[in-house]
């Protein structure tokens, strides 16, 4: 797909580690929860980001400042110029009529635009937004405010519940307050949705989040095993899609290796 230049409208920090951009693009870019565009900076480089809300007019983004491209990221300005390819991968699918929507800090990105999109189509949505401390639970008023029933957890008690999302998922499970669960995250959080989900056999779709570096599936940087590849296949998979895969067991670094076989730089 050709970059499409995009202006910033809007750079504003979220929390702790996290910004959230508002980018108009000069043509139309049509999305569905749960795809990503490839965000570019001239002169810079280009990552993929998940689409966060907005329409086919006005993108939103949420960043997560963890590196130098998305440290470029939080000192873009009102008025400067990046460039957009995409939409990209498989969104998600909505199943049921009572969804929990579980999100493990910046793994909310996604799940905004979702869980709005199914509140509008009717759909109970049970959402859950967790993180280490009361300073990193980023777009925490958006997914409350399209959720009929919110959850918060920090794993140091010091807002909302003192544990996991997964802890609020296994409740709402075992009292059978829900038929479906979608989840974005850390991997090891995923890794425990789909186990809940198998137990309690209710069906259950996860965005995973593997290191991608051109959207397009020729790299292989973002391979899941089994012939599976995150940005071609993905980002969202079906629980049972995953099963046989490296999925929860082995992480890949830049050059498409697991992580245990890298070298280190010299």
């Amino acid at each position: 797909m050709n970059p499409v230049p995009a202006r910033v409208v809007e750079n504003r920090r979220e929390c702790e580690r996290t910004r959230v951009l508002r980018l108009e693009p000069e043509e139309e870019v049509r999305w569905l929860p749960g795809q990503f565009l490839m965000l570019g900076i001239p002169g810079v480089d280009e990552k993929p980001m998940a689409f966060s809300g907005g329409d086919e007019r006005e993108l939103v983004l949420t960043v997560e400042v963890v590196g130098p491209f998305t440290r470029r990221c939080a000192r873009l300005r009102p008025g400067d110029w990046v460039w957009v390819r995409g939409p990209y991968g498989r969104p998600f699918e909505p199943v049921g009529r009572r969804a929990a929507v579980v999100a493990g800090g910046t793994g909310v990105a996604p799940l905004v635009p979702l869980a709005r999109w199914l509140r509008e189509r009717g759909i109970r949505v049970h959402g859950i937004l967790g993180g280490p401390h009361r300073d990193r639970l980023p777009r925490r008023r958006e997914l409350e405010r399209f959720s009929d029933e919110f959850y918060l957890t920090t794993e140091d008690g010091s807002a909302g519940r003192k544990g996991y999302p997964t802890d609020v998922l296994e409740g709402l499970l075992r009292d059978g307050r829900v038929d479906a669960v979608y989840a974005c995250g850390p991997e090891a959080m995923l890794a425990r949705v789909v186990e809940l989900a198998r137990r309690f056999r209710v069906p259950c779709q996860v965005s995973v989040v593997r290191y991608v570096k051109c959207g397009e599936g020729v790299c292989g940087s973002c391979a899941l095993g089994r012939g599976l590849l995150v940005c071609r296949d993905g980002p969202v998979f079906w629980a049972e899609e995953l099963e046989g895969t490296e999925f929860g067991r082995v992480r890949r670094g830049a050059s498409g290796l697991p992580e245990d076989e890298e070298r280190p730089r010299s």
